[in-house]
């Protein structure tokens, strides 16, 4: 007797631009229920379509919320939780580099609220469902988080300087904003180790997408453009985080980096174990306010 498959569930944020396009059409064609979370109606509606078109797969869903609003997080958390699907991959692969200074309704700077600070709030409001859909199936559900090498700009977490306040250079802060998110896998990957969802971080490479467009700076008008004829397309992009996604080879590697859809080690920074749990402890507090 044929062995029936159990539909499988994933969740993807930053889906509508850049690598998230390929990543979620590779996740509808392995046949997973997707559903995207977007900040722009049109765009998520557009997608949706296009995925549609090109797999085959209707099952996709959309939710409505703005990364940079931690209520917003909350409720497209709740959004899903309350639609009774189980979970078996996040793919938190929404990020944003700024070349101007730009805080959040909540008080953040903006690089970190989307990197890290919504990543954070958004897993740790799954993390139960993630955990109870890998009960049910043969292998560990899935967190993979999007990072980046630019983690190795910043040594060490500046909680006396989290919003940039004393001196805003692109470069920097945005490291900063992902070694946060390096530091946030490695703590939750210590506190899955026993049960059965693993966590990982890739690096997607340099990618031409429209990260950091928009401003009217030197980077964004002369450097950025001069630079992505070397960049690797946003389908490339993506390999390494469908790999990570489905190869089975991956299971059980809770807590590994990928680059090139390959094992790479991680700076010294990212294996701090001690900063990791502070950094935990302190957005712990901060966040508290929007959990349940």
């Amino acid at each position: 007797m044929t062995k029936v498959k159990k539909k499988k569930y994933a969740l993807i944020t930053g889906a509508t631009s850049g690598i998230g396009i390929p990543t979620a059409i590779g996740v509808a064609k392995r046949g997973y229920h997707t559903t995207l979370i977007c900040r722009n109606p049109a765009k998520g509606e557009s997608l949706k379509q296009r995925i549609t078109e090109e797999t085959g797969n209707h099952d996709v869903d959309i939710i409505l919320a703005d990364l940079t609003s931690l209520e917003d997080v909350r409720k497209a958390s709740h959004s899903y939780i309350n639609s009774g699907k189980s979970l078996h991959l996040l793919i938190n692969n929404a990020g944003i580099i700024n070349t101007t200074h730009e805080m959040t309704q909540d008080g953040y700077e903006a690089m970190f609220a989307v990197n890290y600070l919504s990543v954070f709030l958004l897993t740790s409001q799954l993390l139960p469902l993630l955990k109870s859909s890998g009960d049910q199936t043969d292998n560990n559900s899935r967190i993979i988080n999007v990072s980046s090498e630019g983690y190795k700009m910043a040594k060490r977490i500046d909680f006396e300087n989290i919003n940039a306040e004393k001196g805003f250079k692109t470069f920097p802060v945005y490291g900063h904003s992902k070694l946060a998110l390096m530091l946030f896998n490695l703590e939750l990957a210590e506190q899955l180790s026993q049960h059965p969802v693993n966590t990982y971080t890739v690096h997607p490479g340099a990618v031409n997408t429209n990260l950091g467009s928009g401003d009217n700076t030197i980077l964004s008008r002369f450097l950025f453009p001069m630079l992505r004829p070397f960049f690797k397309t946003p389908e490339q992009g993506a390999a390494t985080t469908l790999y990570v996604a489905f190869e089975p080879k991956a299971d059980g590697q809770n807590g590994f980096y990928y680059a090139n859809s390959k094992v790479r080690k991680l700076g010294k920074q990212a294996k701090d174990s001690v900063q990791a749990k502070t950094l935990w402890s302190w957005t712990d507090n901060r966040l508290s306010e929007f959990y349940n």
